[in-house]
């Protein structure tokens, strides 16, 4: 707290500094004022003839030189450098001393004047300019009122005197009516001087905001400009709003091209000039954007540039109904697609089929048998020790071994059997429908096939080989099972000593037979009704209170205890008991809300599996809002990008669709998938939940934090909150509520709980 001079107290420093200004901001009608003040006692002489006159005019005189001194002085002073504290405090000084003499020589004129002389000339100039200046103190140094006060004592007190002293008995009368003017200018001047304090201290919160906003426009700017796609933002006239280097870049726009205002015609026409897009993939996108501002649905169209690019364009309308258009340049994904879909088939090294080709002809194998069709057989084939064969002779000796192991294992097969490579130096076989004794036969043929040494970098080297064998339909009913019993049958092979083959048998089928006794239980516990839910509070990074409760399904097993979900909840997703345990936890969690207060929502995760049948969930969130009575902006349903993924259009369709009930959307565990940002355009999430990985490190500077940071200010712009799961700790709240996001989870807040453990929601205490 900084302390002016004279008893007063400034607010502060800077309000002092600028209030001290305000008294040498004038220095012409200052200067004005005080000849007017040498020329009074000067008049007064003139018209009386009395010599009292004279040494006051002296007086006031080398006091009017002394004022424009420290006016001279101050102003040059204050254009060299900015003037400190101290500095300020005796200017303060000086121009109260100065002020205070010439209000002194006035008062004195005017008591002469009135009480020494009968002119009445003299009297009504002496009067005049007292009540003219005690007016003119008072707006000119409002902002140091205790200067104004002294001045005002100084004027009137004298004058005052003199009227009572006077022999004109009407003269006690004025002096009464200027003792109530210095009382009711007094309180005028303090009225102006909280208006001016409050003025500067206005100013300085606009200069404090002013400069909060930069900073945030520079964070957003730098947000914005970090990001992989391009974007920009048009009003709802198809204005130009906003856009980052990003999509200049793309487009080989210059800032000057993307001024905001620029109509999206008018940016079309530049691209088209600057050879960037051809008329066709122009016009593609105008209408892209206005079918998006029509219609409010996503739209998504791919243009070929003129260069050979190839831009993925989502155009999505925005809360407040203008257009987001996000561009992905998907050349490089687009060229790898491709390469993909030549390669998908064979492997390039070894010319077998690979993975991809082999799990096609198993599904269909697995298929026909289910339908009657023969049995066949699975061979897992590793090879022992490669990697240490790798590292001795070299990538390019291993490559030439691979080659060799798959001519080798070719000519073993018989016509219509099939050999692919399904990874490092993991082979596969199907053959033709066989016995078990004709599996061990074959297994042994391909050990038999491995045994002559291989001549590799001028070396020669002797290499085994270990071999899984399963049977379908004898060791699996589907797809994984059989290769799960091969892959078994294989550990067992390699535990044995390798350089031999096992067959599944039913000790090793335990850990199937287990995993299946699991799966039944389960469906058991489903019609029981043995599932049930615990919840873990979300909160309000600022205000400490709940805002919503996410829903954990949990199954207590009568021999096993507490199943953990990363157990059952494959399990269920593989055998489709997931949707019907999804509708019982979306119900569930429903009734249990309703018991809430109105403004604490409930968060329910939906699988996947769930979105293949969009009628029956659509239908089961409106029974379970209309049993529950629960209101649907209370439902918040967590997705994660897996979904957004396998099948877009479905998704997209599934969630508009409970969107217009006024259920609300989450993406969850955003940034460990592909974490695309045209997902947050192209769905209507109402919430983005930062995955808890990031949580770990969001205290140091590093890509953790970044991506927080990255999100948070784009989902400001899109309308969305953010939620950061795994907060454990103090810091970590304080941090990420620091770099923007809305709400949090984790062990920091509460841990998941039956619903008749839950408090009412209240503040956190963290």
């Amino acid at each position: 707290m900084a302390y002016g001079r004279h008893g007063q107290q400034a607010r502060d420093p800077q309000h002092y500094r600028v209030l001290v200004h305000s008294l040498f901001s004038s220095p012409t009608s200052i200067t004005l004022g005080n000849i007017v003040t040498t020329a009074v006692p000067l008049f007064c002489w003139h018209v009386t003839r009395d010599t009292t006159f004279v040494p006051v005019f002296l007086v006031s005189s080398a006091v009017l030189l002394l004022r424009i001194v420290i006016f001279v002085r101050y102003h040059l002073a204050i254009r060299q450098r900015e003037q400190s504290d101290v500095e300020m405090a005796a200017w303060d000084r000086e121009f109260f001393l100065s002020a205070t003499a010439m209000s002194v020589v006035i008062g004195m004129t005017a008591y002469f004047a009135v009480a020494n002389t009968e002119d009445v000339s003299a009297h009504v100039i002496t009067i005049t300019t007292v009540i003219a200046f005690s007016a003119g103190y008072i707006a000119r140094n409002a902002g140091r009122p205790f200067i104004v006060v002294v001045q005002l004592m100084a004027m009137c007190v004298p004058l005052s005197i003199g009227l009572l002293l006077a022999e004109e008995p009407y003269y006690s009368w004025i002096a009464v009516f200027t003792l109530l003017f210095v009382a009711s200018n007094i309180a005028i001047l303090f009225s102006l001087n909280r208006n001016l304090v409050e003025l500067a201290a206005a100013r300085k919160r606009s200069e404090r905001l002013a400069a909060s906003l930069r900073s945030k426009n520079v964070t957003l700017d730098t947000a914005l400009n970090s990001m992989v796609h391009g974007m920009v933002m048009f009003s709802a006239n198809l204005e130009l709003e906003l856009a980052n280097s990003r999509f200049a870049d793309m487009y080989r726009l210059s800032a000057g091209d993307l001024a905001p205002g620029l109509r999206l015609t008018e940016m079309l026409d530049r691209l088209i000039k600057a050879q960037v897009l051809s008329h066709g993939c122009a016009r593609d996108l105008g209408e892209a954007c206005r079918r998006a501002l029509q219609s409010g649905r996503t739209n998504e169209v791919e243009l070929l540039t003129e260069r050979g690019q190839i831009f993925v364009v989502h155009t999505e309308l925005t809360p407040d109904g203008g257009i987001l258009m996000v561009t992905e340049d998907a050349t490089e994904r687009k060229a790898a697609a491709a390469q993909i879909e030549r390669m998908a088939h064979t492997d390039n090294l070894t010319g077998l089929p690979n993975r991809f080709r082999f799990n096609q002809v198993l599904r269909k194998l697995c298929t026909d048998a289910q339908c009657g069709g023969k049995s066949f057989a699975v061979f897992y084939v590793d090879l022992d020790n490669f990697k240490s064969i790798n590292d001795s002779l070299g990538h390019e000796a291993g490559d030439r071994l691979l080659i060799e192991v798959a001519q080798r294992l070719q000519a073993v097969l018989y016509r219509g059997e099939l050999v692919a490579r399904f990874g490092g130096d993991e082979f596969l076989l199907l053959t033709r429908p066989m016995r078990p004794e004709d599996a061990a036969d074959a297994g042994r043929r391909i050990l038999d096939a491995m045994s002559p040494p291989f001549t590799l970098a001028g070396r020669t080297l002797h290499v085994t080989t270990s071999v899984g064998i399963a049977l379908m339909p004898e060791h699996g009913r589907d797809q994984s099972d059989v290769l799960r019993a091969a892959d078994m049958a294989l550990y067992e092979a390699k535990s044995a000593g390798r350089n031999t083959f096992v067959l599944f048998d039913p000790k090793i089928a335990e850990n199937l037979n287990s995993r299946r006794e699991l799966e039944q239980d389960l469906r058991e516990a489903c019609r029981n009704g043995d599932l049930f839910l615990h919840y873990q509070p979300i909160v309000n990074l600022r205000s400490r209170r709940v805002v919503s409760y996410e829903a954990l399904m949990r199954w207590k097993h009568p021999v096993r205890g507490l199943v953990p979900p990363s157990t059952f909840i494959p399990i269920a997703e593989d055998t489709g008991l997931i949707a019907e345990m999804g509708e019982w936890a979306i119900k569930q969690a429903c009734l249990d809300a309703r018991a809430w207060p109105d403004d604490v929502s409930v968060a329910v995760n939906v699988s996947a599996f769930q979105f293949k049948n969009t009628a029956g969930l659509i239908a089961a969130v409106q029974a379970a809002l209309l049993a529950s009575r629960l209101p649907p902006s209370r439902l918040e349903l967590e997705v994660t990008e897996s979904l957004l993924i396998e099948d877009q259009e479905a998704s997209v369709q599934a969630i508009q669709a409970l969107h217009q009930l006024g259920v609300r959307f989450s993406l969850d565990d955003f940034g460990i998938g592909y974490s695309s940002l045209a997902y947050l355009a192209r769905y209507p999430f109402s919430k983005v939940k930062i995955d808890r990985t990031f949580a770990q490190h969001v205290t140091v500077e590093g890509p953790s934090r970044s991506i927080i940071e990255v999100v948070c200010q784009l989902a400001a712009r899109l309308g969305m909150r953010v939620v950061v799961e795994g907060i454990e700790t103090e810091e970590q709240r304080e941090e990420v509520e620091r770099i923007g996001a809305e709400q949090a989870q984790g062990y920091l807040f509460g841990r998941p709980e039956p619903v008749s453990k839950l408090v009412p929601p209240r503040e956190v205490a963290a």
